[in-house]
């Protein structure tokens, strides 16, 4: 109980002086746990929205679409199918544009009674009132695509009809593939409204239209097999049918997240190595207080694994509470993240078991590997060195040496940096290597975007993209922070190890801005590697999820040369800071 004690004030003391450190390295990881845990979690959240909206509005198992004129033999033919437990009266509807602000749009048409009594597929109605003689309700995410809402006014084969609600339905799948409404041949995306029956008939005019046919079934698992024995002698002389089941509409609701669930897993697991970075460097910028903290530790008598779990305690507490907080913010953001159409119920449900196995495995691994390995190190290492903390003798690299020799003195400081301390070259590496990936993801879906025949012709098809490209550029934008983030706590390390090094430099004739530029160098040779491995990583990542598409190299150039400029800006601060005091001070300079 000591020990837990020790421990617990001295998380809480380092903490209290230092909450810097702790806040960067939650939001590190609370980041990645987020992205993946909604990448994990987009499915699951589809299936449960699904079924609640399947629930609340008695969504049918199986819609058939007819083009008889007597729709009656049709319907009866299928009530007295083996299985049948409820159907609804035949819905007449018709396929047409509708016009809303300056807007036209393809819709389906259905004409409904004033009453919600149907049997099967009961539209819920999210604002207004339901249908009612001259009024339409149109369906929730088609009204949020055209930008309408309860009050204003939509035109229907020239008759204007306020807007008296919006609903939603699981009879179809959410907008744009809510148009059920059509007959033999190839099916447009387009939206859903519903009108009264009596207004429908005048609105389509001469249009023959469709009859709609919901069914229930006392085996909703067994659609398939339904339908293979119901239409397996049907006669086309009584009446073109095309039926389809539930499940093909919730796979194609699942279809509004097809590209951007790969980018929220590859981006989570991403984030992760930019975490693994972040922690990383700051268990090397505090190296020097860790190891003193070590020494007294067991100056007083604490074995090795006491003073290891004393110093891994902190990172582990925050590393449990990030993935805490990533999985309650991806539970609670994926339902509104699945549905960018507004077609489905937003419900929020737990994370199933694999999403917290997936999320706890990614904390563990951040924090094992960015801070076990310094943690052991300061256990192991001698105390009288630990609270001398005395110069280290260099590791004598001949062919190096001679390699470098008469390197310009920048690149000959920064060469030799880098070689003693290949590990954070790795982890520099792979940071830029991460953001490179992500970068070229993001050009590689906008020259997609921009290469798609006629991208405005089927506009409603665009939310899908929208979302795509706002959870690329969210995921982006999160690991440019943090790579830039990154490369400061780099730099800020290399330039806190090296000081000692770089005051002899100095002290022998090296200029402020050639240790400067040394340190760039150190920064920049790791990163050049690093986005020559992005670039091809993130076009092949990309052709895996997507199309094989690749954007101008100037593009892929400019971006390269961006992230390079800006790795070296960001390492120039803390090299520029650590050069600002007196070579001499940090010679004699007491250990922290």
């Amino acid at each position: 109980m000591g020990h837990l004690l020790l421990i617990g004030r001295l998380v809480l003391r380092d903490m209290r002086r230092r909450p810097g450190e702790a806040v960067v390295f939650l939001l590190a990881v609370t980041i990645a746990s987020t992205s993946l845990t909604l990448g994990l979690t987009t499915s699951n959240a589809v299936d449960i929205g699904y079924e609640k909206t399947r629930a609340a509005t008695a969504g049918p198992d199986i819609i058939a679409v007819t083009t008889a004129d007597d729709p009656s033999g049709v319907s009866a033919s299928l009530a007295d199918t083996p299985g049948v437990t409820e159907q609804a009266d035949p819905v007449f509807a018709f396929d047409t544009y509708i016009k809303a602000h300056g807007k036209s749009a393809h819709s389906a048409v259905e004409g409904r009674d004033t009453s919600q009594d149907a049997a099967v597929d009961q539209p819920l109605v999210t604002s207004g009132t339901w249908v009612r003689p001259g009024g339409a309700v149109l369906e929730r995410g088609f009204a949020k695509a055209l930008g309408v809402s309860v009050g204003d006014h939509v035109t229907v084969s020239g008759r204007d009809y306020p807007v008296v609600g919006t609903a939603i339905s699981a009879a179809t799948s959410v907008y744009p593939w809510s148009d059920n409404a059509q007959g033999p041949g190839t099916s447009d995306f387009g939206g859903r409204m519903w009108l009264t029956s009596a207004d429908t008939r005048e609105a389509a005019g001469e249009d023959a239209g469709v009859h709609l046919i919901y069914l229930k079934l006392d085996d909703p698992t067994a659609t398939q097999h339904w339908m293979d024995t119901a239409f397996a002698d049907w006669n086309e002389a009584d009446g073109w049918v095309n039926a389809h089941d539930w499940q093909g509409v919730l796979l194609t609701d699942k279809a509004m997240i097809r590209d951007i669930q790969p980018a929220l897993v590859v981006g989570g697991w991403l984030l992760a190595v930019a975490a693994i970075v972040t922690l990383a460097a700051l268990a090397t910028a505090r190296a020097a207080r860790d190891n003193r903290r070590a020494a007294l530790l067991k100056a007083i008598g604490a074995g090795p694994a006491t003073v290891t779990a004393a110093l891994l305690t902190q990172y582990l507490l925050l590393t449990l509470l990030a993935t805490a907080i990533g999985l309650t913010a991806g539970a609670l953001v994926a339902p509104r993240l699945v549905d960018p159409s507004a077609g489905l119920l937003n419900t929020v449900g737990p994370p199933d078991f694999g999403t917290v196995f997936a999320a706890v495995l990614l904390a563990v691994v951040v924090a094992v590997t960015g801070a076990f390995r310094p943690a052991l190190r300061a256990a192991r290492a001698s105390t009288v060195n630990a609270l001398t903390d005395p110069a280290h003798l260099l590791t004598r690299r001949p062919r190096l040496h001679a390699v470098t020799a008469y390197l310009p003195t920048s690149l000959l400081l920064g060469t030799r940096l880098l070689a003693r301390r290949p590990g954070r070259a790795v982890l520099a590496c792979a940071g830029v290597a991460a953001t490179t990936l992500m970068v070229t993801a993001l050009l590689t879906w906008h020259i997609e975007l921009a290469a798609r025949p006629d991208s405005t012709q089927f506009g409603p098809i665009e939310v899908r993209a929208d979302q795509t490209g706002q959870v690329l550029l969210a995921v982006t934008f999160a690991l440019v922070a943090m790579s830039m983030l990154n490369t400061v706590l780099l730099g800020l390390s290399t330039a806190v190890q090296a000081r000692r090094a770089l005051s002899v430099a100095r002290t022998l004739g090296a200029t402020p801005g050639q240790v400067v530029a040394a340190l760039c160098v150190a920064q920049l040779l790791p990163a050049v590697p690093g986005v020559a491995a992005g670039i091809p990583a993130g076009l092949g990542l990309y052709w895996f999820f997507g199309t094989q598409t690749m954007p101008p190299g100037a593009w892929l150039l400019t971006a390269a040369l961006v992230i390079l400029l800006a790795v070296g800006a960001l390492t120039a601060l803390p090299a520029w800071a650590h050069t600002r005091s007196p070579a001499g001070r940090s010679l004699n300079a007491e250990p922290a």
